[in-house]
């Protein structure tokens, strides 16, 4: 079994309305979720984002992992439960924070690329128990909002898990 050394990285996502309009598939925000917006940003930037370099130390292979902790989570959720249309935007900003994230560590993500997920090894499902995460067979970790790819870009839907069922998939023929 391949061994991955975990390093902690630097996450610095930046907020980009226009992005956010995309993931969101909205028009226009009120100004008052925009205000809420700031606030929840700054804090899980500051509290709650987590960014890890998992590296094989016996040969290649390097992989970027973002995540927002269960705390993200279950703020989302209590939103969902107080107003469904304000769990959704907040649903949004949340990918919107995982996704600038991944843009800032691999560039060819915000040319449009997909971000591959790849299918972990036992080496990768070692640092997930490390770092605290679990992953499902449906090709998820056990956080909502969370990227595993491969670092630096080493291609798109022919180096990903998930291209059999991806509605956006070229791998297909």
């Amino acid at each position: 079994m391949a061994k991955y050394e975990i390093t902690p990285l630097t996450p610095t996502p930046d907020f980009d309305i226009m992005y956010y309009m995309e993931i969101a598939g909205e028009t226009r925000i009120e100004g008052g979720v925009m205000e809420d917006f700031e606030e929840y940003w700054d804090k899980w930037a500051a509290k709650n984002l987590k960014a890890y370099e998992l590296r094989n130390t016996e040969g290649e292979g390097k992989f970027v992992l973002i995540f927002l902790d269960q705390e993200v989570d279950d703020t989302i959720e209590g939103i969902w439960q107080d107003s469904p249309t304000h769990g959704l935007y907040f649903h949004a900003l949340a990918i919107t924070m995982v996704m600038s994230t991944a843009q800032g560590f691999v560039p060819e993500l915000q040319t449009g690329k997909c971000a591959p997920l790849p299918r972990p090894g036992e080496g990768i499902l070692a640092a997930f128990e490390e770092l605290g995460l679990t992953w499902n067979e449906e090709g998820s970790v056990n956080r909502k909002y969370a990227v595993l790819t491969p670092y630096p870009y080493t291609g798109g839907c022919e180096v990903c898990h998930l291209s059999a069922t991806c509605p956006k998939s070229t791998a297909r023929g």
